[in-house]
């Protein structure tokens, strides 16, 4: 019979080895977003982007063959200053190595270590801060010289205090409410933020895990980063509130269901565009309210294309297809036309 008090097996004094990879995961996650986060802050001005550059974390191009060099360090611990000093002379090192090469603009250590400098004067440190070296004290000022060397270009460091803690998606809120804010300037709705958050990441998770070399730089241009977004306000019609601007068929979603192949094949139809907004554009000039006038324009305008739609045999379907179709080739016209005006593009 066997007893049952089991035996406890000796210990071997050795500490099981932590195979989580969670740390790594996470600093991986912070260098995107800080990525996002520079992207943002030039988006006039940058022309290209390489997560896990060449040279530096974040490589982004400004035109004129000018750079901005990003070292990004992070820790999990909203308070974890273990490291802090360690990460301050690694980032500097390659800051000022950086710095060399000829064409930096600006050499930015981003982090979310909240006193980053190991400064004595803690409170001139809050996540959301930008400094530049002359906002340092003389004690920071010395420190990032001793770190970075006598050559290293001070009148382009930049340190930026980004927070960025949780867990899941939460630790992405401050990256998004930038978002946020750029979408609010552009477009003045803030309804794609999140898919263009999800968009954003994923390309440039990608784009660090390619490697470049001397025959393969990878740089993403600026054009595939606003693609997404550009993809995502196009993508759906005009929504209900608009359609009941222009139209009094009472059932907005029973036509946005049942011609959804029809709308999605006129809206991508490029004659079709073309012809519209051509005789909006034209149109739009005699008018003095150009802001409006789209509603009036699809009102008055939309029997002259029901033709490409003889096939719907029911006439008040037709017609409310049709502004469904016009409005919606105008207003995307001109929220692309916002996105790249916001973005120089």
């Amino acid at each position: 019979m066997a007893s049952s008090v089991q035996k406890k097996l000796p210990s071997s004094g050795k500490k099981a080895p932590n195979r989580n990879a969670s740390p790594s995961a996470y600093g991986w996650c912070f260098q995107v977003g800080a990525g996002i986060s520079l992207v943002l802050d030039y988006v006039q001005d940058f022309t290209h982007l390489k997560m896990e550059g060449k040279y530096d974390d974040i490589e982004l191009s400004l035109g004129e063959g000018k750079k901005l060099y990003a070292q990004a360090k992070s820790v999990i611990q909203i308070e974890d200053q273990s490291n802090a000093e360690r990460s301050l002379s690694n980032a500097l090192k390659v800051l000022s190595e950086d710095g060399q090469n000829g064409d930096a603009f600006k050499l930015v250590y981003i982090t979310n270590i909240i006193n980053p400098l190991s400064s004595k004067t803690k409170s001139a440190f809050q996540y959301g801060y930008t400094l530049d070296f002359s906002n340092l004290s003389k004690e920071d000022k010395k420190k990032v010289i001793d770190k970075g060397g006598k050559d290293f270009p001070i009148d382009k460091f930049q340190l930026q205090i980004l927070h960025f803690f949780g867990e899941g998606k939460n630790k992405f809120q401050k990256i998004k409410e930038k978002i946020d804010e750029f979408l609010r300037d552009a477009l003045g709705d803030i309804s794609y933020s999140s898919l263009l958050l999800d968009n954003w990441f994923t390309i440039f998770m990608v784009n660090a895990a390619d490697k470049p070399d001397n025959e393969k730089i990878i740089n993403l241009p600026k054009k595939e980063i606003i693609y997404p977004l550009i993809a995502i306000i196009i993508d759906p019609p005009i929504g209900e509130s608009e359609f009941n601007k222009v139209c009094d068929y009472d059932d907005y979603t029973e036509i946005e269901q049942e011609f959804k192949r029809t709308i999605y094949e006129a809206i991508c139809d490029y004659e079709f565009i073309a012809q519209v907004l051509g005789d909006y554009i034209d149109k739009r000039k005699a008018t003095n309210d150009k802001i409006n006038f789209k509603y009036e324009f699809t009102r008055n305008e939309w029997q002259n294309y029901e033709k490409d739609f003889s096939h719907i045999t029911n006439m008040d379907k037709r017609q409310a297809l049709v502004k469904i179709l016009l409005l919606t080739i105008i207003m995307r016209n001109t929220k692309i036309s916002q996105i790249k005006a916001a973005v120089n593009l």
